[in-house]
Parts: structure tokens; sequence; C-alpha cells
């Protein structure tokens, strides 16, 4: 059976973190085959009590906390790299309930599939209630993920419960320079699960998903402000379009042609706001839209006019 090591990264949030470590106490799996390191990414809060109490319980095998000095979920996750020592790598958000069976599963897949170059399930956000119908539509800008339910070969997958194979992301030299990491543009860019899979894919491993694996992903009431979404869809645009020109065939042309793209899609969007004032287009879901857009037109702009990281990005993923 392989080896796993899950890695939990946090910032203040003790709260998320006691209920992520109770659901992996809870795993009916060997003892043996896994571990779990939470990377502090200089917490003020009780995440150190939390571990500790964990910790002192002993149903979570090989526990540790480990204090991450550099500021973000990038650098944080790379030190959980470079701590591990398993073939098989998972990244947990702290506010992600794994199921009972999700690391028998994930050790099974992994066994089954020595060559993949990483894996994922299906990932639900949980509102907490009943969420209102824009909120159901927007899941995407919550690590949703569902494929059905049978194994199938992705694209790409998800950040919250991603499992990737130790010597595969090894490989993408992710590990030493993920490029999104850069300031590049427009701040609070996402995209670096994106990343991550565009660079083992490239490698020429193949990614997986896997239904059996089954994840809730808390959302926290605060986070489903209408502000926050639209702050999410625009690093999430930002974050595409770093993506779309690391994963072009053809860098140099990369400009002119994204860019003619994404005019066009700016004016339609734009001609729909009659539909909106008239109600026939919820408003939310056209503000939702356009701060994506416009989090992709900043970053295009910059990107435009950066020839340096321009040419560092350019095609990594399609090489």
């Amino acid at each position: 059976m392989p080896s796993l090591d899950i890695v939990i990264c946090t910032y203040n949030r003790a709260a998320d973190l006691d209920r992520c470590l109770d659901a992996l106490a809870r795993q009916e799996t060997a003892a043996g085959n896994w571990r779990v390191t939470v990377i502090d990414n200089n917490c003020t809060d009780r995440t150190a009590e939390v571990v500790a109490a964990h910790a002192r319980r002993g149903r979570i095998p090989h526990l540790t906390r480990r204090v991450e000095r550099r500021q973000g979920l990038t650098p944080a996750r790379q030190a959980g790299v470079r701590d591990s020592r398993a073939d098989w790598i998972a990244f947990v958000d702290d506010d992600c309930l794994v199921g009972s069976t999700w690391i028998a599963a994930a050790l099974e897949f992994a066994a089954s599939r020595p060559d993949a170059g990483g894996f994922g399930g299906r990932v639900r956000p949980d509102w907490g209630r009943s969420p209102p119908d824009y909120l159901a539509r927007h899941a995407w800008l919550f690590a949703a993920q569902d494929h059905g339910d049978q194994v199938r070969r992705v694209e790409s997958l998800v950040g919250a419960g991603i499992v990737l194979n130790r010597r595969a992301l090894g490989d993408t030299g992710w590990t030493a320079e993920p490029y999104l990491a850069d300031r590049t543009g427009l701040g609070h860019v996402s995209g670096g699960d994106v990343e991550i899979c565009l660079r083992v894919t490239a490698a020429g491993r193949p990614l997986w998903y896997v239904p059996t694996m089954h994840i809730d992903h808390m959302i926290a009431r605060e986070r489903q402000r209408m502000g926050d979404l639209v702050r999410l869809a625009r690093g999430l645009g930002a974050g595409a379009e770093l993506v779309s020109l690391m994963g072009s065939p053809d860098p140099a042309s990369w400009p002119q042609q994204t860019g003619a793209i994404l005019r066009r899609e700016v004016r339609v969007h734009l001609a729909s706001t009659s539909y909106v004032l008239r109600g026939r287009y919820p408003w939310q879901d056209w503000l939702i839209r356009m701060a994506f857009l416009s989090g992709q037109r900043a970053q295009h702009r910059s990107l435009t006019h950066d020839a340096r990281t321009r040419d560092r990005l350019g095609g990594v993923g399609a090489r």
C-alpha cells in the first residue's frame, strides 16, 4: 500500500481546523499508511492549541505542526511538500471535511494507478443553509467538483482535496518555482491549483476523478456576501488569464489572439445589461461574470506590457 501525507495549510481559522481534524480522526483505514502535517502560516489564534489537543488524543497518525513564515497559500503548500516523504501528497483545505472513507479510497486508487499525476474526488459546498439560487449556480467559486459517479480522466482538478504523485510533482519543478506565486499584475490572484494541474499534465501524467472520495467544503456565511463573490471572481479571472498564457502553444501571438477574444466577450456581456434592467437576467450573475472578465482584462493588460513575465510563463504548460 502506498504512503500518503496530508498537508493542511491554515491561517487564523482554528475553529475550521478543529472540525477538519475531527473528520480525519474518524477515518476508516489502517493507521500506518498516512500522516497529517498542519502548516501554520503565521497564525495568531488558537491553531497551535487545536493541533496539540488532537495530537494528544492520538487518533490521527503522526500529526505534526510546522510554521511557515512566508505568507500565502503557495509558500505554505511548498513547505508541506518539503516536509513530506510519502509517495503521495494531499492538499486538504482547513475548511474541508473529508468523508469517513476518504483516505481508504485515496490509498486504494493510488495503489491501482501508480502512474497517475494526481486525482481528486467529489467536493460539495456546504452553505450552512438553503442557498439562494445565484449562490448555488456559482458554486465553482468555492471549488465545487462533481464529474458524476464514474472514475474518469480529467483535464484539471480543484485544489480542495487534490492528491498528487510526489515524483510527478517534483518533475514539474513546481516546488522550486511556482509561477503564480510571483507578482504578476493583479493582486489576490487565484489559479495556483490549475497551474499545478497544467504542469503535471504537461509532463505526461494523467489526472483522475475518483467519485468515492467525498469532501464537504464548509463555506462560512461571511464568505457568501456579494462583495466576497465579486472579489473571488475577479481573482479567478486574473488566474485564468495567467493559465491561458501558460497553456498557449504560441506565446508570441498570445497577446493579440486572447486580447481579441477577451474584447469580444466583454462587448457581448455589456450588451446583456438591458436584459438585467428588464429583469430577464439575474443581476448577481451579471455582476459575477463582469468581475471575472474584469480580472481577466486587468491581468491581460499587465502581461501585455510585461515581456519578461510573458516570456517566462508563455507556453510552459504546453511543452
